[in-house]
């Protein structure tokens, strides 16, 4: 981002802070714009005292919100429509609902973490939608998971900002290439836990089968006895 840019972009702060909301909601339907690499500008400018830190991670959150939102609801009614009359929703409503038993207790920590892989959040909004978890109870995970992850993503780039004496560009591209990182690893490790959870539970519902078919039944025990 140019000097003048810069100062254009800041002479508002309401406006900047209104553009960060916009970008990030937007970031939701359309993966490729964007919204990440403004929030983590916005952090660098708050640490070299353009805008506010605080102001930042509001607007990011909300617009993180209303992107989930506007995503999960356009999956939740629109998405389904759409796929039957194309002939594929009955497998992929199957495929879903495989993937949102997986998901049980733990879909609140499968939402938040998603926000912070990539194309993730996208995602797992979407699939949130379809497998008809309700929009208030989706609001309120995807608020505490989109604060989560405005604070990181503005924290990167206010320390990146803080730490260095770098150009504004150097030290976006230093946050989001270690945004990635992050993001990569909470994906791997999220995938481990939950292949391992599944293996588990395998290996439970075998071993109670074994046991039932190693139990003589009633009729048979009786017979055993006379």
């Amino acid at each position: 981002m140019e000097s003048m840019d810069l100062l254009s972009f800041v002479a508002v702060p309401a406006l900047a802070y209104l553009v960060i909301a916009a970008f990030v909601a937007i970031d939701a339907v359309v993966p490729a714009f964007p919204g990440e690499v403004l929030v983590i500008s916005s952090g660098a400018l708050a640490a070299a005292g353009h805008l506010n830190v605080a102001w930042s991670i509001a607007a990011a959150t909300l617009g993180a919100l209303a992107g989930d939102l506007a995503v999960h609801g356009m999956s939740r009614r629109a998405l389904p429509r759409m796929l039957e009359r194309f002939g594929v929703g009955r497998r992929l409503k199957a495929r879903i609902a495989r993937a949102h038993e997986r998901m049980g207790s733990t879909s609140a920590a499968a939402i938040i973490a998603a926000r912070f892989i990539p194309l993730g959040r996208t995602t797992v909004a979407a699939a949130a939608g379809v497998a008809g978890i309700g929009r208030r109870r989706f609001a309120a995970i995807a608020f505490a998971g989109g604060l989560l992850w405005a604070s990181w993503t503005v924290g990167l780039g206010y320390v990146t900002g803080t730490v260095t004496d770098a150009p504004l560009w150097l030290q976006v591209a230093i946050g989001a290439a270690v945004g990635i990182v992050v993001g990569v690893w909470v994906g791997a490790a999220h995938t481990v836990i939950r292949t391992r959870r599944r293996m588990s539970e395998r290996a439970r519902a075998a071993e109670a089968a074994a046991d039932s078919r190693d139990e003589p039944s009633p009729s048979r025990t009786a017979e055993l006895v006379a």
